[in-house]
């Protein structure tokens, strides 16, 4: 367990504090030591030159810390626990400036930290990182490589140790922790030892992740007469991604070595030079399987679209035609689409591939211009039945994990062949979206496909089928999902379709779920029985205000209140005092949009008297009403008792955007003790603007809360100030 004691001093260096686990491992009392110069407590301080350690802490207000590898102690005591290798504590100190509020120093805090443990554990890990045993070693390497506390020196060492995992374990700790001082070491190593791949391959991968800068001497090693040690220092320069390096690697692709060129040619992918394209093509037109397939592979990392044309060529070559295909899907245009299916169309062994490169084709073009349709339109313009067809037996490969570039691009196309294979695989979660997307766009041809899957086993079918189905929007299929919303499981996808369609033939369906237990259902059948609006709606609508059962006067509100309907009114104004609270919050909300004149009073008094969920429902309602009366009680709204009235009165301000408004927003800003309703205040003074508003926000920009700066930051940036 860590045991830190804390003292503090004043400015002269008097100690004021020297807290109790501090008297525990040093022995010296609290009485003993409060009050006594820090100087008479610790004679030796300045002999030992730390004590111009504490003045620059006064002096410079800087943290200074004593390393116990230098220093050892602060305060000369015998360890708590007796010590193999040491006679006295071994101390971590951290000495920092305290400031008063004045941002003044006025003294310093130091913490003294025991890690006489810890040293005397690090001597132990050193002495059998050396040992035989390679379980041993790797523990030990293991334990130093883990906890950053512990010195790597012992490390260095254990780079060219026998087992590879003691060497994995080392590189990590090094590499992590690497100093100037320990990349010297190790050049100086490779250099010596070159012929030892082991602590060649674990040197340089500590130079690869070191932070040091190593590019000159790995440029010296790039020149060494050995050939391993070029091919590695290639290796090594291309994880530095350091650009000094481009012109010897170039140079090193002319190297004797096919390794070394190799090696070159991956660094100068991995360092993006468009200064090589034109001499990697060269090497890629060779043929070379070696070193074509590292040529293209560094050409896909710089991705420079100009190659394109030399590398269509490529693509029917039986040795680098897979890698040629997957380049063209990501450098080249629409021009490529041509050579691609032309590939298609032809018995072939890459339709996997193709469908992948062409997919990637689509997706650049959707992300960069919104036009990835434009591809599937010239795929589906090229491609012949062989082409379709050797889609569909991809399709079927068993040996085919991720299949959404097959499914995408075969949704490109139509056939009867092409639905059947997409339907079935409606229930794959990793393809759902694109198969839903290639039987939209099929259109009505799909319809009698996808209804038929309304009753399939897979339940992920049968939910895909009915979102396809919403989505085409084809009253044909408004008989089949109505009786799917028997299929509790199914029922909230069946509705939303549903209401996409906006069949008026749905309604009495629709109609019966109003009721439900389940609320998210109820909601969405309401929201779908707004979207449709058949003549009669109101008609159907407005008795249900009076429905025995509150889940359907609850959903009724929300539809008569959708829609605005007059007649409602009544009805509305005598619901906003319903038993049920949910009910009375619902038709307080909407008595707004019927535009009752009795709507402002049932509101205001429902905004001072009722629960605070109503309460906050009115508050919501008045964002929707006009006027200088809803402003004066959003306003009063502000000082509510319960969080979420002031919320949202804070929030139907902004809609209000009132003048009249914002000194009281301001004081919910300064007074109020949660975020959410300062950053609303702040939010609806950004929606108001004027020279006022910006004032109070221009001083928030910097508030100590990053939430409250953000927000302050986002008023002010809508340009309303």
């Amino acid at each position: 367990m860590m045991q830190i004691g804390v003292f503090t001093t004043d400015v002269h260096l008097i100690i004021q504090v020297w807290d109790a686990t501090l008297a525990q491992l040093t022995g010296i009392s609290e009485e003993a030591a409060s009050g006594q110069p820090l100087t008479a407590l610790l004679p030796d301080l300045e002999k030992r030159g730390l004590l111009k350690r504490f003045q620059r802490s006064l002096n410079d207000g800087v943290v200074e810390v004593l390393a116990p590898a230098f220093h050892h102690y602060l305060i000369p005591c015998a360890p708590v626990t007796p010590a193999k290798h040491f006679d006295k504590m071994q101390q971590r100190v951290t000495i920092a400036p305290l400031r008063d509020n004045n941002e003044s120093i006025a003294g310093l805090i130091v913490t003294v930290e025991d890690v006489t443990a810890r040293l005397e554990r690090e001597r132990e890990l050193a002495t059998r990182l050396a040992e035989g045993d390679e379980t041993t070693r790797l523990n030990a390497a293991e334990t130093i490589s883990d906890d950053a506390s512990f010195d790597t020196a012992p490390l260095l060492d254990a780079l060219s140790d026998n087992s590879w995992r003691v060497r994995r374990a080392a590189v990590k700790g090094v590499s992590q922790r690497a100093a100037p001082e320990a990349i010297t070491a190790l050049l100086n190593s490779v250099v010596a030892n070159h012929h030892n791949l082991s602590l060649l391959n674990s040197a340089l991968q500590v130079l690869a992740s070191s932070d040091v800068d190593t590019i000159s001497p790995l440029l010296d090693l790039l020149k060494h007469p050995e050939p391993d040690l070029r091919m590695q220092a290639a290796l090594a320069l291309g994880e530095q991604g350091d650009s000094r390096a481009v012109d010897a690697l170039i140079e090193a692709m002319n190297d004797e070595d096919t390794n070394v060129r190799y090696h070159a040619i991956e660094a100068l992918g991995k360092l993006k030079s468009v200064d090589v394209v034109d001499k990697l093509v060269d090497v890629a037109e060779t043929k070379h399987f070696f070193l074509g397939f590292a040529a293209l592979d560094a050409l896909a990392q710089i991705g420079d679209p100009r190659i394109v044309p030399r590398i269509e060529p490529l693509v029917d070559d039986p040795l680098l035609g897979d890698q040629a295909i997957m380049l063209l899907g990501q450098l080249g245009d629409e021009s490529v689409v041509a050579p691609l299916t032309a590939l298609l169309n032809k018995p072939n062994d890459s339709t996997y591939l193709i469908a992948r490169a062409l997919a990637t084709l689509s997706d650049r073009y959707e992300e960069q211009y919104g036009e990835g349709r434009y591809i599937a339109e010239l795929t589906s313009r090229e491609i012949s039945p062989t082409g379709v067809q050797n889609l569909l037996d991809a399709l079927e490969s068993p040996d085919k994990a991720d299949l959404r570039e097959l499914a995408l691009v075969l949704g490109w196309v139509k056939g009867a062949g092409v639905d059947r294979a997409l339907t079935r695989l409606m229930g794959r979660d990793d393809l759902r979206n694109e198969i839903i997307e290639a039987l939209v766009r099929h259109g009505p041809a799909t319809l009698d496909l996808l209804m038929a899957q309304l009753s399939a086993e897979d339940l992920e079918v049968r939910r895909s089928a009915a979102v396809a189905l919403g989505r085409i929007g084809d009253s044909r299929a408004t008989a089949a999902l109505v009786n799917a919303l028997g299929d509790k499981s199914l029922a909230i996808d069946a509705v939303t379709a549903l209401g996409q369609i906006g069949d008026p033939n749905a309604v009495d369906g629709l109609l019966k779920l109003i009721g439900s237990e389940d609320a998210s259902l109820r909601q969405a059948a309401v929201s779908a029985l707004n979207s449709v609006m058949p003549p009669s709606m109101s008609e159907r609508i407005i008795p249900l205000l009076h429905d025995l059962d509150p889940n359907v006067r609850e959903s009724a509100v929300k539809i008569a209140g959708y829609f605005g309907y007059p007649s409602s009114a009544d009805a509305l104004v005598e619901l906003s005092r319903d038993e049920v609270e949910r009910v009375r919050c619902a038709a307080i909300e909407h008595l707004p949009f019927v535009e009752d004149e009795r709507a402002f009073e049932v509101i205001a008094g429902a905004l001072k008297e009722e629960t605070p969920n109503v309460r906050a429902a009115a508050a919501r309602a008045l964002g929707n009403m006009e006027g200088p009366q809803a402003v004066a009680r959003l306003s009063e709204g502000l000082s509510d008792d319960d969080v979420w009235v002031r919320y949202f009165s804070a929030r139907a301000l902004g809609r209000r955007r009132d003048e009249a408004s914002v000194e009281a927003l301001k004081k919910v800003i300064e007074n109020d003790e949660f975020n959410h309703v300062r950053i609303a205040a702040l939010d609806s003074l950004g929606q108001i603007g004027g020279q006022r508003v910006a004032e109070i926000v221009a001083e928030l920009v910097n508030d100590d809360d990053p939430d409250v700066a953000h927000a302050a930051q986002m008023a002010l940036s809508k340009g309303l100030v």
